[in-house]
């Protein structure tokens, strides 16, 4: 090496470390120059030196719960899928997997929901009421209060209204028992003998339906009428019953 001025057993040329590169030696026979690789020490660095050179190890990859695959080109990790075994098509009825930003963990649709609700009641007056004699009155009102469990979906219920009003009829008499301005039943005696305690029971069933986490009170009016002959409500018995299912919405 004309230009470093080498000859004999020393050199004279200055050789320094560039990126990613090693220099030893002084450049003489005995103790010559030598460049070599630097390997970073920084940790997840898999490079390594072995008799071939420079060499970076394949990745080794498990794939955990719910994924597949080693991680290659041919075989890259993908979600562990099942195939869509419904008549349906899959775009339109399927549901959806969510990334929670709080944690980075996946998460499908918060399940459905139900609950029952209910109130009742029988009572045997100790002072009998007389049998309205108007089409029909409210002698009494219950009340129920109801919450969606699901905060997230709509609920549709059905709402069960029930009464049973005892009457005591007297010859010639007769007694109307009704729901919310609805007559369900009349009874009358053509007798010539007091009937004690006669009664039917009447049923109503409507849909409700309550927004996501709604609560609402519901009111049932027990309601009599048409009485005559001295017609008088002896017990009452009534019942308030709510079926709830949270929905997704068509």
């Amino acid at each position: 090496m004309a230009s470093c001025k080498c000859g004999g057993s020393a050199c004279n040329c200055v050789v320094r470390e560039g990126p990613g590169s090693t220099v030893t030696g002084a450049g003489t026979t005995t103790n010559p120059i030598t460049v070599g690789a630097k390997v970073s020490p920084t940790p997840g660095n898999t490079l390594t030196i072995d008799s071939g050179g420079l060499y970076v190890p394949a990745a080794s990859l498990t794939a955990g719960c719910g994924l597949t695959g080693t991680g290659t080109a041919t075989d890259p990790v993908t979600a562990n899928t099942q195939t869509w075994p419904y008549a349906c098509p899959i775009g339109n009825n399927s549901s959806g997997i969510y990334c929670d930003p709080a944690t980075g963990e996946l998460k499908g649709e918060p399940p459905l929901k139900q609950d029952y609700f209910h109130n009742e009641r029988n009572d045997v007056l100790a002072t009998p009421i007389p049998v309205p004699t108007t089409p029909e009155e409210t002698v009494d009102t219950m009340t129920l209060t109801v919450t969606n469990p699901d905060p997230c979906r709509a609920a549709l219920g059905l709402l069960f209204r029930e009464i049973d009003l005892d009457f005591m009829l007297p010859p010639d008499s007769g007694a109307m028992a009704g729901i919310d301005n609805d007559d369900m039943t009349y009874l009358g005696n053509q007798g010539s003998r007091t009937i004690f305690n006669t009664h039917t029971q009447d049923n109503k069933i409507s849909e409700i339906r309550l927004a996501a986490g709604e609560t609402r009170t519901i009111s049932m009016n027990i309601q009599a009428g048409r009485g005559s002959g001295g017609a008088e409500i002896t017990r009452i018995q009534a019942t308030l019953r709510v079926f709830l299912n949270s929905i997704v919405e068509a």
